[in-house]
């Protein structure tokens, strides 16, 4: 019984990842109906790839057992390789969606969910409940695979859409197949545990900088400004109050999907929910990962009144927020070219081929 919840479990955080992912997409979400075929399709032909390299393996007297932690690098080649062989794969699915460098890294975490959901189903029903590691593989598993795969996902936009991406290609599969195989190793042995916080860290922290490069780098990015300035006649609604003149009439309105913010008309300045707040700098200035730690208060009298980036402030217990739109605008443009000039400095940028 405890073993079918488990796989339950892992199939919950499957569904919640896709969901994830949709948000990670923020100027232009790819088709829902095309992800789901991604993961199905590429968890699939990813699985099979792998396990016939393992059986190539095999037939060389190669074996991967838990007395030798050095065969894991076996492991995480071999199923970084199949996911990657997945995507390519699935080209004929995706060729039409892949307009914007986020699209890669998106269609990548699909194919490593299907691969981490089938592999979850297969090692829960093969391993005993006694097994004091079960658990933890099966719920850290899957988003462990998706962070791994998504630097190959970039790479393999920027190689079947210009000539001098297939180095970075190389590089992104050589680094997801050690982080991989680091990965294996750490979690197999019951005394390595606390080392695998690092690997986690490190695989997130990796995943958001990438993710907020793709973002900035999007043909479909638009600034918050541009946002404002495209409505004629935006529609009157009941107001949020006004954090800087304290006008709670109703306002102005622009909203468009997640993000609904209202202009003061008394002062001029925005105002939104602080939860709208972070999905502005998540969308308009590149940045993912948790901004909460980023917050500073305004001063040590008002200890509810916080600071994000320049322009803003919101009031955690009445979780409204303010922003001038000239100032905070410039501030979340200023985060783009800042997550762009970061990125391009490390040495997988180096090869990258700009169109």
């Amino acid at each position: 019984m405890l073993k079918l919840i488990l796989i339950a479990l892992s199939f919950l955080f499957g569904i919640l990842s896709i969901r994830k992912l949709r948000k990670y997409d923020v100027h232009e979400a790819e088709p829902f109906w095309k992800m789901v075929a991604v993961t199905i399709w590429g968890g699939l032909v990813s699985i099979v790839i792998s396990l016939f390299l393992y059986s190539v393996l095999s037939s060389q007297d190669v074996s991967i057992h838990d007395g030798a932690p050095f065969s894991y690098f076996f492991v995480g080649f071999i199923e970084e390789l199949g996911k990657l062989a997945a995507l390519f794969i699935c080209w004929p699915i995706i060729r039409n969606e892949m307009d914007e460098p986020t699209d890669g890294p998106i269609y990548m975490a699909c194919v490593a969910l299907g691969f981490s959901l089938i592999e979850n189903y297969f090692y829960a029903a093969a391993t005993p409940m006694s097994s004091p590691l079960i658990a933890v593989r099966l719920i850290i598993c899957t988003p462990m695979h998706i962070a791994f795969s998504m630097m190959m996902g970039l790479a393999f936009f920027w190689a079947t859409k210009f000539k001098g991406g297939w180095g970075v290609l190389l590089g992104a599969y050589i680094v997801a197949g050690i982080y991989h195989a680091l990965y294996d190793i750490f979690v197999s042995y019951w005394y390595l545990l606390p080392g695998l916080y690092l690997i986690i860290k490190g695989a997130y922290r990796w995943m958001h900088q990438l993710l907020g490069y793709t973002t900035a780098q999007s043909p479909f990015r638009t600034s918050l400004s541009d946002f404002v300035y495209s409505f004629q006649s935006p529609e009157t609604e009941p107001g949020l109050e006004c954090l800087d003149c304290g006008n709670p009439a109703p306002k102005p309105t622009y909203e468009r999907g997640r993000i609904r913010i209202q202009k003061c008309e008394e002062c001029g300045a925005f105002a939104c929910t602080s939860k709208t707040l972070y999905q502005l700098v998540h969308h308009y200035g590149s940045i993912f990962g948790k901004l909460k730690k980023q917050a500073k208060p305004v001063s040590k009298l008002r200890k509810n009144l916080y600071v994000l980036i320049k322009g803003n402030k919101f009031d955690r217990r009445k979780k409204v927020a303010c922003f001038d739109l000239s100032t905070f605008n410039d501030a979340l443009e200023e985060m783009n070219r800042s997550v762009i000039t970061r990125t391009e400095k490390k040495w997988w940028c180096v090869w990258k081929c700009t169109s």
